[in-house]
């Protein structure tokens, strides 16, 4: 049998066609080369099946595994059963993996046995690839479970963690019932049974998108985040949190609005006013609009009159390779 490898990547693919050369190329890209990347195409019903089959002819180290639509919780726990590594990191479809992500990683849980998830700072980017800004996470097990116990922001980035394949099998893997935050679910338990840690780093870009959730799902998301929290509370024998309430609906700025505000206010000031073209043109005469680009407009002067330049992505430029051909390793032609 062959040796298994260092690290199993395991990458859940539903329709992810538009943005899956990129993340694939990004796996191969790694410094680090001691890695499977299992493949879970998850029903998909776009060209995401092509590619996968184009890049797994073209790498021995990518496995495909096909399946019937099941839903993240099924692809992620099949990909988590098949990955042979001692090692799972995540990785979604539509991220943007940087070279030294899985060396870095690896090194960190060599020199700390006691680690079982290890996460990192990340880059949030649009959906064209053009940088918003930086999410920072906390570093520390003591942080990092104060901030999942109290809903806080600053735990781990779903896609950006490797974590100890045989601890998440032994816990359950990712649990049906708490679909939509099985993320969170699964990081309290190994709370439990090890450390927690994020590499104070940015390792991937995280791709934003405008879909939101709806009221219903909302409520029902809220429902099962109140059930886990309870339950990891009880464990830990803590007093029950408090209900969490829903927050009140109201008019909020759009997807594009919102990563303008953003962009300026971390000294991105192309992407900031890229996207509030992008909000103007969707909707030109709405108050919101006004005050999107008031404030995108105050943001990105009082950035530039700081001098702030925030150092752009690291290199490769993903957007100057040519991600059309699964065996292309070479940057386009300037």
């Amino acid at each position: 049998m062959p040796t298994p490898p260092a690290i199993s990547v395991v990458m859940p693919v539903f329709n992810g066609a538009k943005y899956l050369r990129q993340a694939l190329a990004s796996i191969r890209w790694q410094t680090f080369t001691d890695w499977e990347l299992v493949c879970v195409n998850d029903g998909s019903t776009d060209a995401s099946g092509e590619i996968l089959r184009q890049f797994a002819a073209e790498d021995a180290r990518i496995r495909l595994l096909e399946q019937e639509n099941r839903g993240i919780v099924g692809a992620l726990n099949r990909g988590v059963q098949a990955a042979r590594g001692p090692w799972i990191a995540r990785m979604d479809s539509d991220d943007i993996a940087l070279p030294q992500r899985l060396a870095t990683q690896h090194e960190f849980v060599q020199q700390n046995p006691d680690c079982l998830a290890v996460g990192s700072d990340v880059l949030l980017i649009d959906p064209q690839g053009s940088p918003v800004r930086e999410e920072r996470y906390a570093t520390t097990h003591v942080e990092i479970e104060h901030n999942l116990l109290t809903r806080q922001a600053g735990s781990l980035a779903h896609p950006a963690v490797l974590m100890h394949r045989d601890t998440v099998i032994e816990l359950g893997m990712y649990r049906q019932k708490f679909q939509w935050i099985e993320d969170a679910d699964l990081w309290l338990r190994l709370a439990r049974h090890g450390r927690l840690a994020n590499i104070s780093h940015v390792l991937l870009h995280y791709r934003l998108h405008a879909q939101s959730i709806s009221a219903t799902r909302q409520a029902e998301q809220q429902q099962r985040m109140w059930q886990m929290l309870a339950e990891a509370h009880s464990e830990r024998g803590l007093p029950a949190p408090a209900p969490l309430a829903l927050p009140r609906r109201k008019r909020r700025s759009t997807a594009v609005g919102k990563w303008a505000r953003q962009a300026a206010r971390a000294g991105y000031i192309r992407t900031a006013l890229t996207n509030l073209r992008h909000q103007i043109a969707a909707e030109p005469f709405s108050i919101l609009t006004t005050r999107v680009a008031a404030e995108t407009l105050a943001r990105a002067t009082v950035s530039f009159l700081a001098g702030k330049r925030p150092p752009q992505p690291e290199l490769p430029d993903w957007r100057k390779w040519d991600c059309s051909k699964p065996d292309s390793h070479e940057p386009l032609a300037a």
